[in-house]
């Protein structure tokens, strides 16, 4: 299940205590739903229940022991608890969440974007906003602008793309490229706040080290390319994303995804679920910086995972339904680094 998918039960549940009469609202065409800092609270969280308590003039605490007495009738959902003054702490059963992975796989290049605001027009650079002249500033004006020309697109607004940097910027990137790449370049212009002074360690930023983000990022996504094509050179069959093929098909709906129950496992697949979110957030708030600051969350989550649990067979070992299930978890990593990269107009790279 998705957070979206997450966010839909709920409201299922609302409409049924609704038809029953335990409460009386008007039914929300969507509600919040977020992943807790705490993963012992479970797999999402929602403050819905606070929200139409008000409404309903009656205890936070009682709407949502009626929505959660809904939720656990769903599939997918194996508990809810109701944590003061109302919030739902919802936690999947391992199918359920695993699915997630091939959702993710399913959709491929697509996964991440977001309709609901056609016909709304947005001028990128007016979105990126003014401020400082200095080269510098100019070069990192022009490639926001540029990102969130993409992000915009992504979550379905009508974009007037940014007009090409002027000479001054175009000199100002090219000087930052020559010391951390082209791609380190626009990444580390993009991932902070406009409004936030650029505070750059240029001998970081120059290094392929976890300690820098333009390469830790890019890095991860590399890491899982290795992975599957390790798995390839293995005769080890793998989904991946966007494929259409039957035989391609046939291998992704043939994963076990509940064999996903790890918390490394877990932990990622609650990550990867974030994105459609975070484009619509992002795109919403012209923050193409919150963007960068989940794929660095992400890539975190993913080498836990690697170090924490074994993908490929070694020795004599023969591939097991685990075996496959850690594949494609690893295919939708490497598909949501490459979309959310490919928004922030920076490559992903299949080596490094």
């Amino acid at each position: 299940m998705t957070p979206a998918d997450v966010a839909d039960a709920i409201v299922s549940a609302v409409r049924d205590v609704v038809a029953d009469g335990a409460i009386d609202v008007a039914i929300p065409a969507t509600v919040p739903v977020r992943r807790p800092r705490n993963p012992e609270h479970g797999d999402y969280a929602s403050a819905a229940a606070l929200e139409l308590a008000r409404a309903a003039r009656r205890p936070a605490r009682e709407v949502a022991d009626l929505l959660a007495a809904r939720l656990c009738r769903g599939s997918g959902i194996a508990e809810v608890e109701v944590a003061d003054p109302g919030f739902l702490n919802i936690r999947l059963a391992p199918a359920a969440l695993g699915e997630l992975a091939r959702v993710i796989v399913r959709e491929g290049d697509a996964y991440g974007r977001a309709g609901g605001h056609w016909g709304v027009q947005v001028d990128a650079v007016l979105a990126a906003g003014s401020g400082e002249r200095s080269p510098l500033a100019l070069a990192r004006r022009a490639v926001v602008a540029d990102a969130l020309a993409r992000l915009l697109a992504a979550a379905g607004f009508d974009v007037v793309p940014a007009p090409p940097a002027g000479p001054v910027a175009v000199a100002a990137l090219a000087d930052l490229a020559g010391i951390v790449g082209s791609e380190a370049a626009r990444y580390l212009l993009v991932r902070s706040p406009l409004d936030v002074p650029l505070d750059l360690d240029l001998g970081v930023a120059a290094r392929q080290i976890p300690e820098n983000p333009a390469f830790d990022v890019r890095y991860a996504h590399a890491e899982a390319c290795r992975l599957l094509r390790n798995a390839a050179q293995l005769g080890i069959p793998a989904a991946r994303g966007g494929a259409t093929a039957p035989e391609a098909a046939a291998v992704l709906e043939a994963v076990e995804v509940a064999l996903l129950s790890h918390p490394r496992e877990g932990d990622l697949l609650r990550a990867l679920g974030e994105l459609p979110g975070v484009v619509t957030s992002t795109a919403t708030l012209r923050a193409p910086h919150r963007l960068a600051r989940y794929l660095e969350e992400l890539a975190g989550a993913y080498h836990r995972f690697y170090d924490a649990c074994r993908v490929l067979p070694q020795g004599d070992e023969e591939p097991t339904p685990l075996t496959g299930a850690r594949l494609l978890l690893v295919e939708a990593t490497r598909v949501v680094l490459a979309n959310g990269l490919r928004m922030l107009g920076v490559s992903a790279p299949q080596r490094m």
